[in-house]
């Protein structure tokens, strides 16, 4: 199954282990990578950042990171970028900076825009986790429209997503909490058969489903508060042209820390 599952303890008592594999980098003079890999708001929201370390053990002289914006969908228009030239300059006994991106309102229905942000090739230092281009690379912002109409649907379609891999999906229905237009109850976040699929144990199935209650505010941000003490909530936000919400769940349930992102879809 999947190789992290082998070091996850359940905090009720049981058990699994194996031997794991230690995997070293040689960072050889260093490497540059991206701490946040996605990020999303509303139109109308908060800036989005995602920090670029070096790893280094010096920066005497300072360093020019150079990366390169790609607008997946939408237009210029919809955002502004920081640095807007598309280099980074980290100076001189400094190890880290920031790429911010910042939303522009607008009165169209014209969809979300999705900008990433991908650290070039042409960088002084190789890119990613340990110089291997393969991990952190870039990041994805995704910046939600405001101006379709919010239209919440009685049952999602849940794809849930753990250890770089994708769980069983399934279905939820909301239910309005009395006396409130903004939040719902869900039987199921992560779904009925995620610890069994986590596990790689089938007498987990419908087990410990993490039952709790969606609130979405007006910046179309999103809470969840799990129903139990190991269901330690997330947050996330919700995008009213596609009738999406995308939630990352913390837990307490194993004792190695993880998160889990769920994208729950109208049907």
């Amino acid at each position: 199954m999947r190789k992290f599952l082998y070091i996850l303890f359940v905090s009720l008592g049981f058990l699994m282990s194996c031997e794991e594999d230690l995997v070293i980098f040689d960072e050889g003079d260093g490497f540059i990578q991206v701490e946040r890999t996605s990020a999303s708001t509303s139109e109308d929201g908060a800036p989005m950042s995602t920090t670029i370390s070096l790893g280094t053990e010096t920066n005497d002289s300072g360093i020019s990171v150079n990366f390169d914006v790609i607008i997946e969908s939408g237009d210029a228009s919809r955002f502004t970028i920081t640095p807007a030239n598309g280099v980074l300059d980290i100076p001189a006994g400094e190890f880290s900076g920031e790429i911010v991106v910042t939303p522009i309102d607008n009165i169209d229905a014209d969809g979300n825009a999705v900008i990433r942000v991908e650290l070039s090739e042409s960088n002084p230092l190789p890119i990613g986790v340990g110089g291997l281009g393969l991990e952190r690379t870039g990041a994805t912002f995704t910046i939600n429209d405001n101006d379709c109409p919010t239209e919440i649907s009685e049952s999602y379609r849940v794809n849930v997503f753990a250890f770089g891999a994708e769980a069983p999906a399934h279905s939820v229905a909301l239910i309005p909490v009395a006396g409130t237009d903004n939040q719902w109850t869900v039987t199921s976040a992560w779904g009925p058969e995620f610890v069994a699929w986590a596990t790689g144990d089938p007498g987990f199935s419908g087990a410990f489903p993490y039952s709790g209650t969606i609130v979405l505010n007006d910046d179309f941000s999103v809470e969840f508060i799990g129903d139990a003490a190991w269901a330690t909530g997330g947050i996330g936000s919700y995008s009213a042209c596609d009738d999406q919400f995308t939630i990352t769940l913390t837990q307490a349930l194993f004792t190695t820390a993880f998160t889990v992102d769920i994208v729950m879809t109208g049907q």
